[in-house]
């Protein structure tokens, strides 16, 4: 079963649960309304995804240079990484 609930997690408490989508160890957190609102637990990488995606559907002009310093703020990773694949 994949993690989700109505109020957001703790610091202490994401860090306790697997990414809702690859299983690595969770990092932060995203809400969806079309899932019912739920924040689900997720890794620094599908993170990344995630926000990569975001920017491509917003058509923004400057995503690479944007994910490349989220990605060093955040941590380096490995572009074979199973979330990667979305793109």
């Amino acid at each position: 079963m994949k993690h989700g609930r109505k109020k957001p997690y703790t610091e202490i408490g994401i860090k306790r649960l697997p990414c809702a989508r690859c299983g690595d160890p969770a990092y932060s957190q995203w809400q969806t309304c079309a899932d019912s609102n739920l924040w689900r637990p997720i890794c620094k990488r599908c993170d990344i995804a995630l926000n990569t995606l975001v920017l491509v559907f917003m058509g923004d002009p400057k995503i690479d240079e944007k994910i490349e310093a989220y990605r060093r703020a955040i941590v380096k990773v490995p572009s074979n990484h199973i979330a990667m694949n979305l793109l």
